[in-house]
């Protein structure tokens, strides 16, 4: 294990790594959004339902690493910030990996 600030360091480099999965992966969705709208596809269109699953996913991912960001010292809650948002970066990927078949 390494030390405290090795730890902090890392945990620094997996956040910003995380913010800016989050932005390109809002990015994508504000573009697939936007082309649903242009081709008009209806509220209950599967494509469009995913495209919408994904973009709550990708505002609950973001609204956590928020959270952990505005904590005056994150560094105790990072354990629960990791468990937190694990599921809602992998099901991103997934999502994203599953639109792109």
């Amino acid at each position: 294990m390494g030390t405290k600030q090795e730890n902090e360091t890392k945990h620094e480099e997996t956040v910003e790594a995380m913010e800016v999965q989050l932005t390109e992966w809002s990015n994508q969705l504000d573009d697939l959004i936007a082309g649903y709208h242009e081709a008009g596809a209806q509220l209950h269109d599967a494509y469009r339902l995913r495209v919408d699953a994904l973009r709550e996913r990708q505002i609950s991912a973001q609204d956590k690493l928020n959270v952990y960001n505005e904590a005056l010292d994150n560094s105790g809650t990072w354990t629960a910030f990791r468990a937190g948002i694990k599921d809602d970066m992998k099901a991103l990927k997934d999502g994203f990996d599953d639109l792109s078949r």
